[in-house]
């Protein structure tokens, strides 16, 4: 996929998670008979903000670090809309901090492979030390809605290396919005070496046949800003595009999550994008477009009209249909939605959140919602729109707290009783991951592996991208939702190498 595009307890508010990377609200939804959250621990005037690039929690062997709470099953939802019936569950408060990015050199080693104990890995992962991050903990600098029917392979492509890949450090920088800090489960490798790694990889493809195990050594155990720089060198080492030998060394699945995982993260999306539009893949549309930070949707957008000299806008005008479908994703692209500014972050970190909602506004957007819909004989859909696509995930947040006292009824009902369709998915896309992202994620990935046959584009890329993100607490939400493991499923509906790089990437 060459130049793919990849406080405190007032009002109710439950903790920011305190490990490394930001993201959306996690909160359950608004019921009377709660009891009120734990306290959020304190920060101090020298706690960094959140930063969207920067690194993630600490890495523990296995990734099962996470204090968990248990869970009766009643408390888990069983589906990605559940939050929406006034479940008390709550998510567990793992435990975590960012990483430093040290980077020493060392004489080229052996690799090996996944599951091989006559191999072992060149480098150990660096371990992450204590500040927030953003949806990319990993790189220096910046850079999926359910369409529940979508099936199929994940489609080959053509890697289209005339264009300049929109590399992380060229990417604009800015503050995420959000309080909340995840964990993913791929971090940069101590001890970087990359010469090594070049020299690694060109040993594993030299030759009739290939290494694979020695390819998913170096390449699932190497951060996305890592990976980027062994693509560059390599070129300069031995004058072969790396992503070209390695898609004339691979095959299937395999090969596309080979290649996916070496393109910068706003690369992938707007491929992605590009792949949805031309397929009619409405889930991957809402899956990417209204999870991303407005910096991030920027980035795509430029990144769309450079590789594919076509607006996005104009695409999703042309291409999608249902027009309040249309209407909330040119909205979303418009990479205008209210976000907290760093002072807001730290006076929510020293305040509580409370601090930072406008009660007034939250009141009058809930009456007005309930004119627009409920209220009357009719929906005024702009109303929704104007209210969904612009308001930041806290506020919206109170909004609903608001609109169930007053009028009785939670949002996600409401959303489900006023529209069908894609709309409805993408207004519950959006509460669902102000109510918690990892599950909507968790959800996503459910659907892909689940009955016959597997959706492995979505599994690849909801994977691919969380990796670095909150890829940890969506194990963690698929264990609680669905009483399995998510590399257990994985394990099932995956085989070979496809299954080794998958596998070690959940860890």
């Amino acid at each position: 996929m060459s130049n793919y595009p990849y406080g405190n307890p007032a009002g109710n508010y439950p903790p920011p998670y305190p490990i490394g990377n930001s993201g959306y609200p996690n909160y359950p939804p608004y019921s009377g008979s709660q009891l009120p959250p734990p306290p959020i621990p304190m920060y101090g005037n020298n706690q960094p903000f959140a930063s969207p690039y920067g690194a993630a929690a600490p890495y523990m062997p296995g990734n099962n670090n996470y204090s968990t709470t248990s869970y009766s099953v009643n408390q888990m939802p069983s589906n990605l809309y559940s939050y929406g019936d006034g479940s008390d569950y709550r998510p567990p408060p793992p435990s975590g901090g960012q990483m430093p990015s040290s980077m020493l050199n060392q004489p080229a080693q052996q690799y090996g492979g996944f599951e091989n104990l006559q191999y072992q890995q060149p480098y150990s992962q660096e371990t992450p030390s204590s500040s927030s991050g953003g949806l990319y903990p990993n790189l220096s600098t910046p850079a999926t809605s359910p369409n529940y029917a979508e099936q199929g392979i994940a489609p080959s492509y053509q890697p289209q290396h005339q264009h300049q890949s929109f590399y992380p450090e060229q990417q604009p920088s800015s503050v995420l919005a959000s309080l909340e800090q995840y964990q993913g489960t791929v971090f940069p490798a101590s001890n970087f070496n990359i010469d090594a790694d070049c020299q690694a990889l060109s040993q594993a493809m030299k030759g009739a046949g290939t290494n694979e195990r020695a390819l998913i050594d170096i390449i699932a155990n190497r951060s996305n800003a890592q990976r980027q720089q062994i693509k560059l060198q390599y070129k300069s080492m031995y004058g072969v595009d790396l992503i070209k030998q390695i898609a004339g060394e691979l095959s299937g699945n395999f090969r596309e999550t080979i290649t996916a995982l070496f393109e910068a993260p706003t690369n992938f999306d707007a491929w992605s994008l590009n792949q949805a539009l031309n397929g009619n893949k409405e889930g991957t549309l809402r899956e990417i477009l209204l999870t991303r930070t407005n910096s991030e949707i920027r980035a795509i957008v430029e990144l769309y009209r450079r590789i594919y000299n076509k607006d996005l806008e104009k695409e999703i005008s042309n291409r999608v249909r249902g027009t309040d479908f249309k209407r909330l994703l040119v909205s979303a692209i418009q990479a205008n939605r209210d976000e907290l500014s760093p002072q807001q972050i730290q006076q929510a970190r020293q305040m509580g959140i409370e601090s930072i909602i406008d009660r007034n506004r939250a009141r009058q957007d809930a009456d007005d919602l309930y004119k627009a819909g409920a209220g009357k004989l009719g929906t005024d859909e702009k109303t929704f729109n104007a209210i969904f696509a612009q308001r930041n995930y806290y506020q919206l947040r109170a909004t609903f707290e608001e609109y169930q006292k007053k009028y009785r009824q939670d949002i996600a009902k409401v959303i489900r009783s006023e529209f069908s369709g894609n709309i409805r998915d993408a207004y519950l896309v959006l509460i669902s991951c102000i109510q918690d992202r990892p599950s909507f994620f968790a959800e996503r990935i459910n659907n892909a592996v689940r009955g016959l046959g597997t959706n492995d584009s979505t599994l690849i890329r909801v994977i691919v991208t969380r990796s670095e993100i909150d890829l940890a607490q969506i194990k963690e939400r698929y264990q609680q939702m669905y009483n399995r493991s998510l590399a257990q499923d994985v394990r099932g509906d995956t085989s070979g190498d496809y299954k080794r790089i998958l596998l070690s990437i959940i860890k």
